[in-house]
């Protein structure tokens, strides 16, 4: 290649080498500006590979870091989490049943969860701008006035009860008589009328002397009460066994209702060991919380009757399980619909009162909405799943 260049006024030929590699004529200028040139071009390649590894880490960055200086962002600054779509995994890979004819279905139930990240980084701040599948909350809305470690260990503890519940609801169904002997719960509610008194180890089994054993029997106990008498309330420790009476004034329900409120939520009936002959076992590993509590009800169901309930589909399920078959609300409905679809789900069976969280979410995926056992049951039927013989004999 043959071309010219200028430096201080004077044309200097520059010629390609030849093929035997001889330099170009002239040594003295020619060589000196290439070396600059390729300096040049060295130092912005670095200068781009920089500016790259920076806008990267600083994607990494903890988000309240930069949320303590840019106006409007007091939510990251006084603390945040995100929450993102999870996974949805097949519920029969974690369910072992001894002591019993099993029929191990080709279909299966898919259990939801939600990501939870408590160091929100900048690069999920800039996501939960831009992407609806990412949601920013105050932190209070998930640990409440819980430290972190606290809150895991008390997920850990919904989830153990919800396994116990769903195996409890799903023997009732199948006509395995179930007794309960009292009544637990996950919450006590802020600066209510047992806030203080009560604990989430502590299952009530009298109010006023008079036994409780379901929450029908604390409804309608607690019915009678005047707001603002005082009254006893007597609990048994599951941890340590002690019985203890707690002097109680009764509250004024919140929506309006008759009788005494005392602010307790998320009831779970404690129910009496039946010797069945039969054992279930449900791995759930590290996952917390009681929403998979239907998705483990409908698995018992399928795997101890013949046929197929799921219609040899993949069904995604979400949903709190309660003794007497009654299904809670859960939260991230629309996030685990995004899990549910990507894992191939064909339905998504949730919360009646979360229908439309999940349908904003689901594209093509059917939603059914169900309030018991029972209508999730009629769900599957519609679905195409052996619903006909759901029935044990003892």
């Amino acid at each position: 290649m043959i071309g010219t260049m200028t430096e201080e006024g004077t044309s200097v030929s520059m010629l390609a080498p030849d093929v035997e590699g001889s330099a170009p004529t002239d040594e003295q200028t020619v060589p000196v500006r290439r070396k600059r040139k390729r300096r040049w071009f060295r130092r912005v390649l670095l200068a781009l590979l920089a500016a790259i590894v920076l806008c990267g880490a600083s994607l990494l960055v903890p988000a309240k870091t930069l949320g303590r200086v840019i106006p409007g962002q007091a939510l990251i600054d006084n603390g945040a989490v995100v929450t993102r779509p999870g996974t949805a995994r097949s519920v029969g890979d974690r369910v072992d049943i001894n002591g019993r004819l099993r029929y191990r279905p080709d279909g299966e139930f898919l259990f939801t969860t939600v990501s939870v990240d408590l160091d929100v980084s900048v690069f999920e701040w800039i996501q939960s701008e831009v992407n609806d599948d990412f949601e920013l909350q105050p932190l209070g809305h998930i640990l409440g006035d819980r430290t972190p470690q606290e809150n895991r260990t008390r997920n850990l503890e919904m989830m153990s009860r919800s396994k116990d519940d769903a195996i409890a609801a799903a023997l009732e169904y199948l006509g395995v008589p179930v007794k309960e002997t009292g009544v637990g719960f996950n919450a006590v509610v802020s600066d209510g009328p047992v806030d203080g008194l009560l604990t989430v180890d502590d299952v009530i089994i009298a109010v006023d002397g008079v036994e409780i054993s379901s929450l029908q029997s604390l409804r309608a106990e607690l019915a009678r009460k005047a707001p603002g008498a005082t009254g006893v309330v007597t609990v048994e420790n599951e941890e340590s066994l002690q019985v203890r009476d707690v002097s109680v004034v009764w509250g004024e329900h919140p929506q309006g209702l008759e009788g005494a409120y005392i602010g307790i939520g998320e009831i779970v009936p404690r129910i009496e060991d039946v010797s069945l002959g039969i054992d279930v076992e449900i791995d759930t590993g590290s996952t917390g919380g009681p929403s998979a509590g239907l998705a483990f009800a409908l698995t018992i169901i399928d795997w101890l009757t013949e046929g197929e309930l799921t219609g040899n589909q993949r069904i995604a399920v979400t949903g709190q399980i309660f003794v007497g078959g009654v299904v809670g609300n859960v939260g991230g409905v629309g996030q685990k619909a995004v899990a549910a679809r990507s894992a191939g789900a064909v339905a998504f069976i949730v919360p009646a009162d979360l229908v439309a969280d999940a349908q904003a979410q689901a594209e093509d995926m059917r939603v059914f909405g169900v309030s018991t056992l029972d209508e999730a049951i009629e769900a599957l039927a519609e679905l195409g799943g052996d619903t006909d013989a759901l029935h044990l004999d003892f």
